[in-house]
């Protein structure tokens, strides 16, 4: 007889908590989540409780004075502006008044280009603090949380050791913009899906991976190409060969569904089913070949930030990911190599300048393992740490005085 038969509800709850503890995973997402956000906090605060004083000059030109007292701004106002620009603003708005019901045009940018699954769930969660920007922060940062856990699981799943668990889930959480992961944006919930669902089908749960598919697409439009890897993680898997093809692999029919049902209700609103993508002519986003922004940076390197576009970072971010994509390739793992080859070349396909690259690569969790796997070289390992963390500190500080390369 199993001795839980004898125990009561509340020392289950806590057996399980203690389990919780336990768990290696969770420990290191958790220590990596809570030294990222707590970083990230500490310099935001800082930042925008900056003032400076009317310059002065000396011998070299203007000295600029500076005064920093946590007493000019709330904290709750700073966090409020911060995650309520850029596409912040729009997501908060879907979540607050829901989609514009009108017909089709591309005369102004319109609400159509966001998906629907993350305003949803903020929507829901503000019912109860009546503050939609503060529960945006909170919950992207838990979603991100679950998210590392699950990522940190997913590589051990893979057949990677704890030491690369650990640092893919460091890189990825001290990534230059990570702050995107707790803004009230859709990154969290898309990495926490994406991740979910490769993690389940690699355990050949397929139908609940199918469900995380449905659940991305309905996140973001580059979730239907879970598809791709589910696909070839299904036809690889070991299987009886007279039965290779099982019921359940209706389940990869799943992931298409989160956006058919957004263009189904996009077609009943604006009368156009494809609203979400013919509206990206509005903000500038015209289909072309990948390497065009690549290109475009290439000719002029020495042009680091442009407007929104901080150029430099996401050149390198854009390079990194191809790189590693390549890795990927050459060690013949198709289930990872297809997955960050497709959620890199979509968004390079579709603009011409590097704007915003860095916010899709971070979300390309397969990168962050090849570059974990690198890490165990130690001298690689402490400069990828030391630049991340100077990095996503410079970036922090940016976003707090709202500095636009920072939002985008």
């Amino acid at each position: 007889m199993h001795e839980t038969n004898h125990k009561t509800s509340e020392p289950q709850s806590g057996s399980f908590v203690s389990r919780l503890l336990k768990d290696r995973s969770v420990r290191s997402a958790t220590f990596v989540w809570a030294a990222s956000r707590l970083l990230i906090l500490f310099v935001v605060l800082l930042s925008a409780n900056m003032t400076f004083e009317p310059p002065v000059q000396d011998q070299f030109g203007d000295l600029h004075e500076s005064d920093i007292s946590l007493d000019n701004n709330r904290a709750s106002d700073i966090l409020t502006r911060v995650t309520s620009g850029a596409d912040s603003l729009w997501i908060l708005n879907i979540a607050r008044d829901g989609y514009e019901k009108q017909a089709f045009n591309t005369s102004l940018q319109h609400t159509w280009a966001y998906f629907p699954l993350y305003p949803i769930l903020l929507r829901a969660c503000a019912t109860v603090t009546r503050n939609l920007p503060l529960t945006g922060i909170v919950l992207s940062s838990l979603l991100f949380l679950v998210a590392l856990v699950f990522l940190y699981r997913t590589v051990l799943a893979f057949g990677y050791d704890n030491s690369v668990a650990e640092r893919t889930v460091f890189y990825m959480a001290f990534f230059p913009v990570s702050y995107f992961f707790s803004m009230a944006q859709t990154e969290s919930l898309f990495l926490l899906l994406t991740v979910g669902s490769i993690y389940a089908a690699r355990r050949q749960r397929w139908w609940l991976a199918g469900v995380c598919g449905a659940f991305a697409s309905a996140t973001r439009f580059a979730g239907v190409f879970l598809i791709v890897p589910l696909a070839l993680m299904y036809w690889r898997q070991d299987r009886p060969a007279s039965r290779s093809i099982r019921p359940d692999v209706l389940s990869l029919l799943m992931v298409p569904l989160g956006l058919i049902g957004f263009m189904l209700y996009l077609r009943s609103i604006t009368g156009n089913a494809f609203a979400f993508a013919d509206i990206q002519i509005a903000w500038g986003h015209d289909a072309g070949i990948f390497w065009r922004p690549l290109l475009t940076f290439l000719r002029d390197p020495a042009h680091v930030s442009m407007r929104w576009d901080f150029r430099l970072l996401n050149f390198g971010a854009a390079a990194f990911a191809l790189l590693c994509s390549l890795a990927l390739l050459l060690k013949r793992d198709w289930t990872f190599a297809s997955y960050a080859l497709i959620s890199l070349l979509i968004p390079l396909s579709y603009q011409s300048s590097l704007q915003s690259i860095a916010r899709y690569v971070m979300v390309i969790f397969p990168i962050f393992i090849v570059l974990a796997t690198l890490g165990r070289a130690p001298r690689f390992d402490q400069a990828i740490r030391v630049v991340f963390v100077a990095l996503l500190s410079l970036m922090s500080a940016m976003l707090a005085v709202r500095v636009t390369l920072a939002l985008s």
